[in-house]
């Protein structure tokens, strides 16, 4: 075997190697991104959980009730615990919108946290909540939101805890 018929061989093993390797190196990009969507999907839940976590506290949870009740009544230190409170779920959802765009959260995951933030838009507090907190969230979801505030007309025909009263007697067997 001549030297150019080895040179042509080595030339062949080493565009093989290059095929390889960017089969290797595409296989390896695919499993960081999906290694990305679920790190990114694991802390959306993380902060939705610890939101709800946070409705337990007994100040919180009275706050919440009252505001859903009659949230012209609350006083200042309750008007405070509210908005940050549902500031903080603004927040979060904010989140959500940017991932969503940037295409690291999937659109089942995003309409779920649509349907979240329509269903909280009904309750005069929350509306009142996002019209103090919404000058501080990015133009694409501030605007995103207002259109939503648009659509879905405040609704004070019932109350959460009126609407958990309802569902528990759907479920609870006739006496």
């Amino acid at each position: 075997m001549s030297l150019s018929d080895l040179a042509a061989v080595g030339s062949f093993v080493s565009g093989i190697a290059v095929v390889f390797s960017f089969t290797f190196l595409a296989l390896q990009i695919r499993q960081a991104n999906r290694n990305q969507r679920s790190l990114m999907q694991q802390g959306r839940s993380a902060r939705n959980v610890d939101i709800l976590l946070r409705m337990s506290d007994p100040f919180m949870s009275e706050t919440i009730a009252e505001a859903d009740s009659n949230c012209a009544a609350l006083g200042p230190g309750k008007i405070w615990a509210f908005y940050g409170f549902a500031g903080a779920v603004f927040w979060t959802y904010e989140d959500s919108f940017l991932q969503f765009r940037a295409n690291t959260l999937d659109a089942t995951s995003w309409e779920s946290d649509v349907t979240t933030i329509k269903r909280l838009l009904r309750y005069p507090a929350y509306r009142v909540a996002w019209k103090m907190a919404r000058d501080g969230m990015s133009g694409g979801y501030r605007e995103y939101v207002d259109s939503i505030m648009h659509d879905v007309k405040s609704d004070t025909s019932q109350t959460l805890t009126e609407l958990w009263k309802t569902c528990v007697a759907q479920e609870l067997p006739a006496a």
